[in-house]
């Protein structure tokens, strides 16, 4: 009971970035004393950090779980992997990253024959879980190097394996995107991602509204590299938007 009444914390302050005491008990019916003592062990674990009245994110975007990670914006991110496919046509090849919002297409992939290129073990589980996916995709997993906590394979590996496919489409989720390209804050996949770019056809970015206009550690690629953006409507979004579409990138709205 402990541990799940952690775990649903964790989602909370994963998309509103601080909880209160007082929200805690009215969100998990447990009492104030004992939430201040999940509150505490959470603290000591440094999972979270005590501010006065509650708790806040410890982690940025760049050091927080995947597992944290994927329930943020989680109603936009499939959205634009539900929007993302739409593209996809019966027989194509596509190269898929493992990112959380890529991640989603497992839950919607269209009913017609493809063939996917992953280096993301989650991304591959997602898609086998759901029979219907396991009659109609064909799915090839890169090799590589298992990076502890990601689900995902790096290395040379992984690249070598990447390099001898070419698809009709790249998909692929960012941590930034702004007028001087793409980011990622993982440096052990953004070689992987720059092949999956060379070796498409087309490239589609998913990013939700908190990716657009910013950046991270590691750039992948420039604007003049990708084809398309899909992205959720936000107002503090719009004039980076316009700017992409200015410059020769089409941008799609998906509808949450």
């Amino acid at each position: 009971m402990k541990v799940h009444r952690h775990e649903e914390i964790m989602k909370v302050l994963a998309e509103t970035g601080t909880l209160s005491v007082e929200e805690a008990v009215a969100r998990f019916g447990a009492s104030v004393a004992t939430v201040r003592r999940d509150f505490g062990e959470m603290a000591d674990a440094n999972l979270v950090r005590r501010v006065r009245g509650g708790v806040q994110v410890l982690h940025n975007d760049q050091t927080m779980p995947i597992a944290i990670r994927e329930v943020r914006q989680r109603n936009a991110k499939l959205a634009i992997a539900r929007e993302a496919v739409t593209m996809l046509a019966p027989g194509n090849v596509v190269f898929v990253d493992g990112g959380t919002t890529t991640l989603q297409m497992g839950n919607c992939l269209p009913a017609i024959p493809l063939r996917l290129i992953t280096n993301s073990l989650r991304l591959a589980a997602a898609i086998e879980s759901h029979s219907s996916s396991r009659a109609m995709h064909e799915l090839f997993l890169t090799g590589g190097f298992l990076f502890p906590g990601t689900g995902l394979l790096v290395g040379p590996s992984a690249q070598a394996s990447i390099a001898q496919y070419h698809a009709q489409w790249t998909l692929l989720s960012v941590s930034g995107i702004n007028l001087s390209g793409l980011y990622n804050d993982n440096e052990h996949v953004v070689e992987s991602e720059r092949l999956m770019i060379a070796h498409a056809d087309r490239v589609i970015v998913l990013a939700d509204h908190t990716k657009i206009g910013k950046h991270s550690m590691c750039h992948i690629a420039g604007l003049n590299e990708i084809d398309v953006i899909v992205t959720n409507r936000h107002p503090d979004t719009a004039e980076a938007l316009e700017a992409f579409e200015n410059a020769g990138v089409e941008v799609l709205f998906a509808a949450e």
